[in-house]
């Protein structure tokens, strides 16, 4: 019998107290807390809050980013990494690229490209992005990107459509209304395309 994709959730202050114990013995591997957006989040709490509960009970947990077009790329990386303060075995950072804010695509995808570039020097890794097929696309399927591990949202189909610089996916997010033992209410639920030991290889 195949051996099942490891399975995991994203998380932000949305979902409240989260029990990680639960969360992992209910057989998820992985989580990824929301840790800003923008220049200033007031949520920025939660993050700090609940990473190190997240990684004592074992999940490869790690932190993102939510991205606003109207404001600097550099600016939103480096607030990112003071707050989430990624270290050695969190999952990948990951940013989170899917509106726009009124900011043209230009704009958008020129200051996204600093967010990564900026993460990656200071983490010496690829960040995760995080988009949809068309928002990638409405913001001109812009270059530079290619070489982000992707981690797309595509909800009520069998297989997710891509942007169009990508041939495949790292992770799914399949449902932004799904449940999970340790999370009150609605969750977004995601899918690695590949086995537990390839996960390992999207840790810092």
């Amino acid at each position: 019998m195949a051996t099942p994709h490891p399975t995991g959730v994203d998380i932000s202050h949305f979902q409240g107290d989260v029990d990680f114990t639960k969360l992992k013995s209910g057989g998820q591997s992985f989580v990824s807390v929301k840790a800003t957006q923008g220049t200033h989040y007031s949520s920025a709490n939660y993050y700090t809050d609940n990473i190190e509960k997240a990684r004592k009970c074992g999940l490869i947990s790690g932190g993102y980013h939510f991205y606003s077009g109207t404001l600097d790329g550099v600016e939103q990386a480096n607030y990112f990494l003071e707050i989430a303060k990624p270290q050695k075995g969190d999952l990948l950072p990951m940013l989170d690229l899917e509106g726009d804010g009124g900011a043209s695509a230009e704009q958008v995808a020129s200051g996204a490209l600093a967010w990564v570039q900026t993460v990656e020097k200071a983490t010496g890794r690829m960040p995760f992005l995080y988009t949809t097929a068309s928002f990638f696309a409405k913001i001109g399927n812009p270059k530079g990107f290619e070489d982000c591990p992707l981690w797309v949202a595509h909800y009520g189909v069998t297989k997710p459509k891509l942007p169009a610089a990508w041939t495949l996916y790292t992770i799914w997010q399949h449902s932004q209304s799904g449940a999970a033992s340790g999370v009150t209410g609605d969750v977004d639920l995601d899918s690695f395309n590949g086995s537990a030991a390839t996960l390992d290889k999207f840790r810092l």
